[in-house]
């Protein structure tokens, strides 16, 4: 996967997603701005690789037309900016029944990760064909105090795959003295 984090024109996104498909990569995320979608449209129709986006969407309304526009090969709800688990679930069935994947974005905080976790743990396979594959997550790598440090039972991948917490609630209990740490004011 290659994030393009929307610094792209249609024609950049196009010809550096080619280079991308000789090297085999999976998806292309983000590589022009959310809003057009129209470009979105053009980039997705000139790539045989897989386009990714919509982490910037905040409404099932929004992820409607660029799934049934097919924007995009892969929507990416963020559960913490489009409603929560119980709409981005709305979301991802809207986007099954028009063939594209649901692969949420997650950065933030670790109640934002476990939240995530929680709403993958609900969705079917996917892609909805022939070989569908559970859900993938995007589990970033960087140094994040809120994510590392701020639960007592930090949320870790192993062997490229992740648990999703088991305790009440979202399954995480907050480090409260990591909230003192860090608090403004």
């Amino acid at each position: 996967m290659v994030d393009a984090n929307h610094c792209m024109t249609v024609p950049q996104a196009i010809r550096i997603g080619r280079e991308l498909e000789a090297l085999d990569i999976d998806w292309f995320e983000e590589p022009i701005s959310p809003e057009d979608i129209d470009g979105y449209v053009e980039v997705t129709r000139a790539l045989d690789m897989a386009v990714a986006g919509g982490e910037n969407e905040m409404t099932r309304w929004g992820f409607r037309d660029l799934v049934v526009r097919k924007a995009m090969d892969i929507i990416q709800p963020d559960v913490c900016a489009a409603g929560g688990i119980s709409e981005c679930r709305k979301i991802a069935t809207l986007a099954a029944a028009h063939g594209v994947e649901c692969v949420p974005h997650a950065w933030g905080s670790v109640i934002g990760v476990a939240a995530t976790l929680h709403f993958l743990a609900a969705l079917p396979d996917q892609p909805p064909s022939f070989r569908p594959m559970p859900p993938m997550f995007e589990f970033e790598q960087c140094e994040n105090p809120f994510r590392d440090l701020l639960s007592k039972d930090p949320i870790v991948q192993h062997r490229g795959k992740v648990q999703v917490p088991t305790g009440a609630g979202l399954g995480i209990e907050i480090e409260r003295s990591v909230l003192d740490r860090y608090r403004v004011g």
